[in-house]
């Protein structure tokens, strides 16, 4: 037995579950694998602009490739285990040792299948082999599958959110111009909850920043640009009387900082500049010194913004104009 290729077979074998149970188990986000790829397609994809075809397919192709590579990795560790020895794997007419294509067949057949019963482990150490490298590939598949629904399930959700916000105006100004309103309030405590609930959403499934609408109303990203701007434009733009609750604009201040600060630790780096706060043109009636307390509280938010800012160019969109 060859010691080398059985030690490699052993370390790929133990970096795909290694990824795939982090990824999918450990409500931590990507792992080693999954992040590398993550991150590579969408350099190569995630470029142009929104409505570009690499871009818009960059989502479902990391989506696809993650398992594939897993898998990949399974099959090829394990390949170099039943390598590593001649009479590992034999023909199960002539009982003569299989050569390295009939090992790779083997060992697909192995983990994805009970076998066909053409190639047969040598010997009662392979045979336990065999069993254990069966059992990897179900648990991979299962993991995989059970990975991948959620995902899909979370992107429809993104997108639901980014329509929600969109309903309540297509910029800031629009939004503040709702107030004051009870409705408005309820509304904003809602899209809280959802948002925070989406950022949890982005920290198990990091491969949800790659799923980008090329509209801008389905996008989460300028709806959020929108969000920001109303935010401060209802507490800073408008009378003291007209402004929402103060509860419920600090609720969506704090779901935004979650979100942001999930994107700020995996995906995104500040943008160079902010963004100037809104105008105070669209709101039926204007707090007195509104653009001074607007122009401090966008500075004191600037990180933020400057952040979001960011998100919002990788999601290949604009900021919404005024």
């Amino acid at each position: 037995m060859s010691v080398v290729p059985a030690a490699l077979g052993a370390a790929l074998v133990l970096a795909a579950l290694y990824d795939v149970v982090k990824t999918t188990l450990s409500a931590q986000g990507g792992a080693p694998v999954t992040s590398a790829l993550s991150a590579g397609l969408w350099a190569v994809l995630g470029r142009g602009p929104a409505h570009s075809l690499p871009r818009r397919a960059a989502g479902g192709t990391i989506l696809t490739a993650v398992p594939v590579a897993w898998t990949l990795l399974l099959w090829a560790g394990w390949t170099l285990v039943f390598a590593s020895a001649d009479g590992a794997v034999v023909d199960a007419s002539s009982q003569a040792p299989a050569d390295l294509p009939a090992r790779v067949y083997f060992v697909g057949f192995t983990l994805f299948t009970m076998g066909n019963g053409d190639y047969l482990p040598s010997g009662s150490s392979w045979r336990v082999l065999t069993a254990v490298a069966s059992f990897s590939g179900l648990f991979l598949v299962t993991l995989a599958i059970t990975y991948l629904l959620p995902v899909v399930q979370a992107v429809a959700q993104k997108r639901s959110l980014a329509g929600r916000i969109h309903s309540l105006g297509p910029t800031g100004a629009a939004i503040a111009s709702e107030a004051p309103s009870t409705s408005l309030e309820r509304q904003l405590e809602s899209v809280a909850a959802d948002l925070t609930l989406h950022a949890e959403r982005h920290l198990v499934y990091p491969v949800l920043h790659y799923f980008e609408s090329d509209e801008a109303r389905t996008s989460l990203a300028p709806r959020l640009a929108a969000l920001s701007d109303a935010l401060l434009l209802l507490r800073h733009g408008l009378p003291e009387a007209d402004r929402p609750d103060a509860t419920a604009l600090g609720s969506v201040e704090g779901a935004l900082d979650d979100y942001l600060g999930t994107v700020r630790g995996s995906l995104a780096s500040p943008s160079e500049g902010a963004p100037p706060p809104p105008p105070t043109a669209g709101l039926p009636r204007e707090a007195a010194d509104a653009d001074r307390a607007l122009a401090e509280a966008a500075r004191l938010r600037g990180q933020q913004r400057r952040l979001l800012r960011a998100v919002v160019r990788q999601s290949g969109h604009d900021w919404p104009a005024a």
